[in-house]
This record gives C-alpha cells, structure tokens and sequence, in this order.
C-alpha cells in the first residue's frame, strides 16, 4: 500500500534507534538469559583434554608414491586413490576398522562408551580422533579428545603404535609375496635347466657329438687344405706344359708331387668314409657327411640349455633380492612428539561459548523488537485507514 511504503522510506536510523531504545528491556533480557544460559552449560559441561602426537610417515614428503610403491595394492584396500600422499595413506590405514577395534579391545572402550554395537562405538573413537597432515613437512598429527588427561595421551600413542604394527603387517607380507613367487618361479627354472642338460647329454651319447667343432673340424681342415693345394698344383702342371717336355725334371717334380697329394686325399676320404659306416654302426664318432644336421640339433640342444641357464641366472637374483627385500622392506614410522597427559583442558571453550550465546540473545531481542514495532505499526496504519473509510 502507498501509505506503508511512504512509512517504511520514512525510517531513519533515529528510528531505529528509538526502536531498540523502547525495547531496550526486552533486549537486555534475552541477552542476559541466553549469555547466562550459555555461562551455565560451558561450567556444567565435561572437560575434555586433547593429547597429541606428531608422525613422520615412511618416505616422509620428498615422494608421494614411495610408500604406494612398497605397500602395492594398499592404498586401493583403503580406499586411496593411486595418487594419494604417504600421509594420507597413514591416515586412512589409522582410521581403518583393524586399528581402531584393536584400540577399543585394548581400552575397553565399548563398556566405557555404553555401547553394545561395535559400529556405533567406532564411529564414537573415530569423531574423537582428530588427524591432520601437513602437506609441507609431510608430518603427520594424531589428537585424541578424552575427559582425562592420560587417557587421552595413552590412547595417542597407542593408534601409533597399532599403525606401525599394521605397516609392518602389511610390509613383511607384500615381501613375502614377492619371495614365495620368485622362490616359485626359480624352481621351475631349475626343472628346466636340468631338463636341458639331461636333453644334451641323451643327444650326445646317442649321436656320438661331445664337441662337434673339435670332432669334425681337423678333418674337414685337411681335406679342404689338400684340396686347394692339389688346385694349385694342377695349374703350375698345366703351365709347365705349356713350354716343357715330359722328361722336364721341374715337370716330373710336379707331377710327382701332385701324386702324392692325391693318394693323401684319397686316404682322408676314405677315413672320411670309415668315420660314416661307424655313425651308422652306432660308434660315438660323427661323421663328416653328417655334420650340416648335427649342427643344427646340436646348436638348438645348446640354445635351450643356455635359455635354460641364463632363466635360471635371472631368477637366482630376483629370489635374492626378494629374500633381502622380506628382510629390510618394512615400513618404519619415525615419532617426533610422543603424546602427554595435556595439563590443559581442550574445550569447553567458555569464553566463546558464553559470547556466542550472548550474542545470540541479542539478534534474537533486536529481531522480535523490529518484529514488534513493525506490527505495531500495521495494527495502527489499519485504525488509520478504517477511521479514513468511516
């Protein structure tokens, strides 16, 4: 309505002065109750003593994935993504269900709590239990709230301690899972090793091979020699007739020289010839004819024994290294600040609670005193209007 409007432009801060000066009484009052109130409860109301205890996590802050890396799949248990920090995997560890019954069985705290379900009463120890990392140092706070103060202190230090033991928990079976699979795998590398070895062993007695190179290798020599020599030998022959008789002394040294040569290669080719009727008699010697074959069984039966070693090899380090991993891989937290009976209380915080309250009262008093006048105000624009109308 035009006339409300005009009333509510009309307000100046005199007005609102004289508003809460009229109603100053009522203001007073509800501060007063509501500061007293709040007085009353902050006095009334449990002391409560927060002990804290400050962590280095393994790695510290200098890498974000070194612990992941350690503890594997971990960090998905929890329910960490794969980029989480060292100290938020602590604290996710911390808050998990394994530590937190260990600290309820070990304080007895589902009868300290009057609780007779075990969620409820870790869902009490959790909102008791303040974390907090410091994404700088990487350093880690764990506070406990308790009405005493060494109880406080001794439940700090023990989520600590039940913390490291799951790290080593976890630690020593990470490694002793990687030890039993290379341990596994370096058995089966050296089944197969044996297995190659007992391959080229059965090859050799049954083809008559030790050493192919050494075996074959003179003789093949010789006759390739004799060969070239007896080549040549024809070549300065033919050129010698070319210009001499047949009684030409040179001639006849030439000749004479190439006969014995031929009877020489006629002798290796006939041992040649002995050295194959004994490969087929079953004789340990290989023969000659035989060696394209031979050495391409003997070269697959060394092949698979030396995989077989060099497998065998790598496994020995792998298990070695696992074993000495199973040893020293174990998670250690380094404690800065062990937890203290504080001989502070934590809250109630009186002062904020008495001024907040208090405050509180005074909103509400200006509040229903402008709710007030601004009914007044309507009831007495209404008389207005209907003696107007009359």
């Amino acid at each position: 309505m035009p006339y409300e409007e005009d009333i509510d432009e009309e307000l100046s801060l005199l007005d609102i002065f004289n508003i809460l000066w009229r109603r100053k009484w009522m203001i007073f009052f509800l501060t007063a109750v509501f500061g007293g109130t709040a007085l009353f409860y902050a006095f009334t109301s449990p002391l409560i003593y927060r002990a804290e205890c400050r962590i280095l996590p393994p790695g510290g802050s200098s890498t974000a994935g070194g612990l992941m890396a350690q503890l594997g799949g971990i960090a998905d248990m929890v329910g960490l993504p794969r980029t989480a920090s060292n100290g938020q995997l602590m604290i996710g560890i911390l808050q998990g269900d394994t530590v937190v019954d260990a600290i309820i069985d070990k304080f007895n705290l589902m009868e300290e709590l009057e609780q007779d379900i075990r969620l409820r009463a870790r869902t009490s120890v959790l909102s008791s239990l303040e974390t907090e990392e410091d994404t700088k140092s990487g350093i880690i706070s764990i506070a406990y709230l308790h009405k005493d103060p060494q109880r406080a202190a001794d439940i700090a230090n023990a989520f600590v301690a039940e913390l490291q033991n799951k790290l080593q928990e976890l630690s020593v079976s990470s490694a002793q899972e990687r030890r039993a699979f290379f341990e596994n795998q370096l058995l089966q590398a050296q089944q197969e090793l044996n297995t190659a070895e007992s391959d080229l062993i059965n090859y050799q007695q049954s083809r008559g091979v030790i050493a192919l190179e050494s075996q074959t290798g003179a003789l093949l020599a010789s006759i390739n020699s004799l060969r070239n020599r007896i080549a040549a030998k024809n070549v300065e022959i033919s050129t010698l007739r070319s210009y001499a008789r047949n009684d030409n002394p040179r001639l006849r040294l030439a000749q004479s020289e190439l006969d014995a040569m031929n009877r020489e290669l006629r002798k290796l080719e006939e041992e040649q010839q002995r050295s194959d009727r004994r490969s087929v008699s079953g004789d340990l010697l290989a023969s000659v004819g035989q060696v394209p074959e031979l050495g391409i069984e003997y070269q697959r039966y060394m092949r698979n024994l030396q995989f077989a070693a060099a497998k065998y090899e790598l496994m020995l380090r792998q298990y070695e290294s696992a074993r000495l991993g199973e040893a020293n891989d174990v998670s250690t937290i380094q404690i800065i600040d062990h937890a203290k009976a504080p001989d502070y209380k934590y809250k109630p915080k009186r002062a904020r609670i008495t001024i907040i309250g208090a405050g509180g009262g005074f909103l509400l008093g200006v509040f229903l005193a402008f709710l007030i006048e601004h009914i007044r105000s309507l009831k007495k624009m209404r008389g207005e209007l209907d003696d107007y109308e009359d």
